[in-house]
């Protein structure tokens, strides 16, 4: 797993780089300290072998002197930083290539939530089963790709480990899919990912790749195919408003697959062996070098007054100068520098690995799981009040969102209208839609005998808002009212301008369409009747009244223009 420093760090604390050096976890001291102890103890025994045995033989001292003066100038003229400079980065751009390319399920579930969706009522569940199976589809593709590339995924399943050179897999395919379903964060946030005729799709897959029970390995594409047929029956079954959604979905999953198949492309084709090998051939040999040119001869040896020649060619040393030969000073600090950047580019050569710097790719599964299902698969619960499937009108439902929210508080300048005014607005919006879409049924159901023609039954229609019982489903569909909703009583609809006929409604703005039209169609044939009225009579209204506390609110609207009257 990758180790998360960066917020640790405040440039302003004076010392913030001695608590980043002596950091453990995911460290270079936690990378090398194996390393370093086998390349000390390697140096302290080659200037045990010089200081105390070969500095009293001139001949072997000598030797050993030209030895270390050959191999300090062999290792300065290898360009070990380039070429070291040029595999690392080579690597690490690599790495957050590979990084950057694995896919997440919560982008595909937040588009599923927005437009896998259905206005009706009867289909709202539908579309929220729909949503569901699409992500376990994602799901389930991630993990039997993954499970190929990552040792997190493959150890965490346990049925991707080679069994023997005649069978490819331990385990047979369906038991393989059967682990799937066995893991706790699937059984917590799906109970399972394959089910049993999903199973009898891969058994016939197999058939048709002629592979048998261990060797065939399911294919990680073969559920985002069904997922696509899925997006094309929830388009036939309104479930998606309209193509262009419904194509965009569909690109949504194949950005999906070419993603995961991005990562095995990552997986499959890695840098040239070739060049791994020099590098680690490079690094190594530069390093045993360093063991030996580092060594403290008397050529280093600054000659002060204090320093006496000896009568066998060598000089008298001070006790800090005997200690000094016996530590690895300039080849600790090489051998740190160059070791430790190479590991780092070793250990980034397999980003789906189990080193410090890998991707911690079981964190990222158990986010895909919990982000599909609480994000797609959304209930009501995590919505706030007014965006929820309540089976009112939109407009009443925006009406009570928006009025949950003070907004004379936003900027002292800003100017709003008070919830009440929001309120009316919705309410005659929704009035005008509704007269409108009367008059488009009037007109389609009234075969050209006129908006006051008769029917069999002798009665006559109450001009176009009068809707037949067969186009009163289509709008109460469009505003969804839940089953078994008691009405307020403090929640009324009056019709008339002497207020005789009163209908209950379930909130200001929250009428039922064939309700409003039937009140206002019956107000048409009341004054239809009447005398003609005269020029001081009042205009039909329709008033919408609810208890607020303890204070009603009321709109009047005028039934035939759609205007605010009070």
């Amino acid at each position: 797993m990758a180790v998360s420093y960066a917020a640790k760090i405040y440039t302003k604390d004076r010392l913030f780089f001695i608590k980043l050096l002596f950091r453990w976890a995911g460290s270079v001291w936690q990378l090398l300290w194996v390393d370093f102890l086998v390349f000390v103890a390697l140096y302290v025994s080659l200037a045990v072998l010089y200081q105390l045995i070969l500095y009293n033989d001139a001949k072997m001292k000598a030797t050993f002197e030209v030895t270390v003066s050959w191999l300090k100038t062999v290792s300065t003229s290898v360009p070990l930083s380039f070429m070291l400079g040029f595999f690392v980065s080579s690597v690490v751009q690599r790495w957050w290539s590979v990084c950057m390319s694995i896919p997440w399920v919560q982008t595909p579930s937040f588009y599923c939530q927005a437009l896998l969706d259905s206005p009706k009522a009867s289909r709202s569940d539908l579309a929220r089963k729909l949503r569901i199976t699409v992500l376990r589809y994602l799901n389930l593709a991630w993990i039997l790709m993954m499970a190929r590339v990552s040792l997190h995924i493959r150890e965490r399943f346990g049925y991707f480990e080679p069994k023997s050179k005649t069978k490819k897999f331990k385990h047979t395919w369906k038991r393989r899919l059967k682990m799937v379903n066995s893991d706790i964060k699937v059984q917590k946030y799906f109970g399972q990912l394959v089910t049993d005729n999903e199973v009898l799709a891969f058994g016939r897959s197999a058939q048709l790749s002629s592979e048998n029970k261990h060797s065939y390995d399911p294919e990680y594409w073969l559920p985002l195919v069904w997922a696509t047929r899925l997006i094309r029956r929830a388009r036939n079954l309104d479930c998606i408003a309209n193509e262009r959604h419904c194509l965009w979905l569909m690109d949504i999953v194949q950005k999906f697959r070419f993603d995961l198949q991005k990562i095995w492309m990552y997986s499959e084709f890695n840098i040239p062996l070739v060049y791994t090998q020099v590098a680690v051939t490079a690094v190594y040999l530069y390093l045993a070098c360093t063991i030996v040119s580092t060594q403290l001869m008397d050529s280093d040896i600054v000659q002060s007054s204090t320093a006496t020649f000896n009568v066998n060619g060598t000089y008298s040393r001070t006790t800090g100068q005997q200690v000094l030969a016996f530590i690895p000073l300039l080849g600790g600090l090489e051998f740190i520098f160059y070791l430790g950047w190479f590991k780092i580019g070793m250990c980034l050569l397999n980003p789906m690995g189990k080193d410090e710097a890998d991707i911690p790719m079981s964190d990222i599964l158990n986010s895909n799981l919990k982000g599909a299902i609480k994000m797609g698969g959304a209930e009501d619960s995590i919505f706030p009040r007014g965006l929820t499937d309540s089976g009112e009108a939109e407009e009443a439902q925006v009406a009570d969102f928006l009025g949950c929210f003070d907004f004379s508080q936003v900027h002292a300048h800003d100017k709003f209208g008070s919830a009440e005014q929001t309120e009316r607005q919705l309410n005659k919006a929704m009035l005008k839609r509704m007269r409108d879409r009367g008059k488009q049924l009037a007109s389609t159901h009234g075969g050209g005998h006129g908006s006051h023609g008769s029917h069999r039954d002798g009665t006559h229609s109450a001009g176009s808002l009068a809707v037949p019982k067969s186009a009163q489903s289509s709008e109460r569909s469009s505003i969804r009212k839940k089953k078994g909703r008691k009405f307020n009583d403090d929640n009324q609809l009056t019709v008339g301008s002497n207020g005789d006929t009163v209908h209950s409604a379930t909130s200001l703005g929250g009428i039922s369409g064939w309700k409003l039209r039937a009140a206002v169609a019956k107000s048409q044939k009341l004054r239809s009747g009447k005398a003609e009225s005269s020029l001081n009579e009042e205009p039909t209204q329709i008033t919408f009244v609810r208890a607020a506390g303890n204070v009603p609110a009321v709109a009047v609207v005028d039934a035939d223009s759609g205007t605010d009257v009070k």
